[in-house]
């Protein structure tokens, strides 16, 4: 059992190192975006979407190695949870998923907010951007007929918007 639980505790700081690194990812697309640097924020997405692969792969085998501590200390289903396992592990490992359990709560919640504000600051942008479209595809589908007070033609290159910059 020492050995499956050692194996359960270096793939949680794994998986720690992998959210902090989400974390940080996640902060540096949120810099990217407010500075309207494309390149960065395209690759700091590449880097998350890695990321989350690299995670989804891990659970494979962390799922493996719960479940031979699972059936080992036969935990009923509802028991079959971190805090379960940490219940009925031994000392240092008891000690050790404690401490993990606490900080990844700590991280994925900081993610879980960073990636909240990311998410309100992309749809603003994309919100203005749909502003701007809208008035250029206005002054573009509605030319006007006829002339003005000086007698010259109206039409599409008359009718422009007076301004079209967003600070933001």
């Amino acid at each position: 059992m020492d050995d499956l639980f050692t194996a359960l505790c270096e793939i949680f700081d794994d998986e720690l190192e992998r959210q902090r690194n989400v974390l940080d990812v996640c902060l540096a697309q949120g810099a990217a975006a407010r500075a309207r640097d494309v390149e960065h924020l395209e690759a700091k997405t590449t880097a998350l979407a890695i990321l989350i692969q690299e995670a989804v792969e891990a659970e494979a085998h962390r799922m493996e190695v719960v479940q031979r501590l699972v059936e080992h200390y036969r935990l009923p289903v509802e028991q079959q949870t971190l805090s379960g396992l940490i219940a009925v592990a031994p000392e240092p490992w008891k000690s050790r998923m404690r401490e993990f359990q606490t900080e990844i709560r700590k991280v994925l919640e900081s993610v879980k907010s960073v990636a909240r504000e990311n998410d309100a600051l992309i749809r603003q942008s994309i919100h203005h951007v749909n502003e701007a479209l809208n008035t250029l595809a206005e002054c573009v589908e509605k030319p006007r007929q006829g002339y003005n007070a000086r007698g010259a033609k109206l039409g599409a290159a008359a009718i422009q918007p007076a301004m079209i910059d967003r600070q933001g």
